[in-house]
C-alpha cells in the first residue's frame, strides 16, 4: 500500500500508546478473517507479479515519481468510546516521515524520523530517541513509496496463500524486510490494489498487526487509500478507524524532520 497508510499504521500504535483512552496493541484477523496459511503457490500468481500489478493499478512508476511530499491529515477515532483525535502525517521522498497527534484538552505528541534517527517529542515536551523494535517500525514507515518500493525495501517476498479480508478474498504475499522485520501483505485479486498488510509480532507474548484498508481516490494522479480499520487481538470489530481527510502533494512548507536543535535527546518516551 502506499506510505501514508503505513506510516499511519505504525504510528497510530505508537502515539496511541501515550494519549488513547484505550491501548491499541498490534492486531490480528477477526475470526471470519481467519488467514488460509496453506500454501497455494502452483495456483496463484508470484509474488513479484503481485507487486508490479499494484503499482499499475495505483498510477504507475511515472505518477509516483511526480509525488515529492505529501502532508495527510486525518481523523483518529477510537470506536468504543467515540473519542476521536486529529492525525496529521507529513512525508518526503526518499523516507522522512513527521507525525502528529493531537488529543484535544490533553494535548499532542510527535514521532518522526529524518531517515536514519528515529525521535519523538511527549506531551510535556521532552523530546526523546526511538531505538529497537519501534525504531524499526518507524523507519519501515517511512518508505515514501510504500510497496511500490518493494524491491529496495523487501529482502524477500513469497506468495503463501490466500485470506478474506473485510468478507472478500485476497493473495497473502509474505515479506521480510532488510532491518529483519517479518509480515504480510495482502491483495485484492481483481482491483490488484493492497487491502490490508500485517506485521508479525518479535515474539510469541506479543501480538500481530493487520489493519485494513479501503477507499481508494485519486490524488494527483495517484490512489491511495483513504480509510483504515484497525483489530485487537481477536475482536470482532474494529477498535480504531482513521480516515484521511484530505491530502496535500507537493507541498512548499514541510516540517523540520530533525529533532530541535535546543533541546537534548533523552533515551525513551
Amino acid at each position: 500500500m502506499y506510505t501514508p497508510t503505513r506510516a499511519a499504521i505504525a504510528l497510530s500504535v505508537l502515539l496511541s500508546v501515550i494519549i488513547a483512552p484505550v491501548s491499541v496493541a498490534f492486531v490480528t484477523s477477526s475470526p471470519d478473517e481467519q488467514l488460509d496459511t496453506q500454501p497455494e503457490a502452483p495456483a496463484l500468481p508470484d509474488a513479484e507479479s503481485l507487486f508490479e500489478a499494484y503499482i499499475t493499478a495505483i498510477g504507475g512508476q511515472d505518477a509516483l515519481a511526480k509525488h515529492r511530499n505529501l502532508v495527510m491529515h486525518a481523523s483518529y477515532r477510537v470506536l468504543a468510546s467515540d473519542d476521536i483525535q486529529i492525525l496529521t502525517i507529513s512525508l518526503e521522498a526518499p523516507n522522512k516521515l513527521y507525525a502528529e497527534l493531537e488529543a484535544p484538552a490533553l494535548g499532542t505528541t510527535v514521532q518522526a524520523t529524518n531517515g536514519t534517527l528515529v525521535w519523538g517529542i511527549n506531551m510535556t515536551g521532552s523530546t526523546y530517541e526511538i531505538t529497537g523494535r519501534e525504531k524499526d517500525e518507524m523507519l519501515d514507515s517511512s518508505f515514501f513509496q510504500g510497496e511500490a518500493s518493494y524491491k529496495k525495501h523487501y529482502s524477500s517476498i513469497q506468495t503463501t496463500g490466500t485470506a478474506m479480508i473485510d468478507h472478500k478474498p485476497a493473495i497473502r504475499v509474505d515479506f521480510v524486510t532488510f532491518s529483519g522485520l517479518e509480515g504480510a501483505v495482502y491483495f485484492d485479486p481483481d482491483t490488484h490494489l493492497v487491502s490490508a498488510r500485517q506485521i508479525f509480532p518479535a515474539d510469541t507474548s506479543d501480538t500481530s498487526v493487520l489493519v485494513t484498508v479501503s477507499d481508494y481516490k485519486e490524488f494527483e494522479g495517484v490512489l491511495i487509500p483513504t480509510v483504515q480499520h484497525q483489530r485487537v487481538g481477536e475482536a470482532n470489530e474494529p477498535v480504531v478507524e482513521i480516515e484521511f481527510k484530505w491530502i496535500e502533494v507537493n507541498v512548499d512548507d514541510m516540517p523540520d524532520f530533525d529533532p530541535p536543535a535546543d533541546k537534548p535527546l533523552s533515551s525513551g518516551s
